[in-house]
């Protein structure tokens, strides 16, 4: 088993941007909590110009997906995430809200990076615990809701099988 932080391949593939406002004023929104019941479509613009994509950049504590990879990782991640609905003029795409917070660190295995303050700033390593990630197919570190978004190896086989575009994997950890 292995996990993956999930990414977007931005040099290759058009990357989005908020029609209003910045990221940062909605970031601390995507912290695992359930948006629907108020959930208002963000407009979303393309920032850069380039080939389209089904996972352009966006947010990594809230991915973006085409209508097409909901369709084909929907059945994987459907227990794990709410799709919300974006207002974008051009097709239909999707922010994906991560639920799934686990408390699933090692901490004396992980090499972590902290602030002063003792808040993380980043891992240099991270060691899971097996037993709670396995059959986690998309979920987020519940020390660190904002800053990144993990997979599973099935989600990124679903993916290269589908032949989605513009996402990017980087592999952080595996039980081997």
């Amino acid at each position: 088993m292995d996990i993956w932080k999930l990414g977007y391949d931005s040099n290759n593939y058009e990357a989005f941007n908020l029609v209003e406002g910045d990221w940062t004023d909605i970031i601390e929104k995507f912290e695992g909590h359930s948006l629907i019941q108020d959930w208002e479509p963000m407009r979303l613009k393309v920032y850069e110009i380039a080939p389209r994509s089904d996972a352009p950049t966006f947010l990594g504590a809230a991915p973006v997906f085409s209508e097409r990879a909901v369709h084909h990782l929907k059945p994987l991640i459907n227990n794990f995430v709410e799709i919300l609905p974006a207002d974008f003029e051009r097709e239909e795409y999707f922010i994906i809200n991560v639920l799934k917070l686990l408390d699933c660190i090692d901490y004396d295995r992980s090499k972590v990076v902290r602030f002063r303050s003792g808040r993380i700033m980043r891992f240099e390593r991270y060691e899971f615990i097996p037993e709670v990630v396995h059959q986690q197919h998309i979920f987020k570190i519940i020390d660190i809701p904002t800053q990144a978004v993990f997979v599973s190896d099935e989600f990124k086989e679903i993916v290269i099988k589908s032949q989605l575009k513009g996402f990017t994997f980087e592999g952080v950890w595996s039980s081997k």
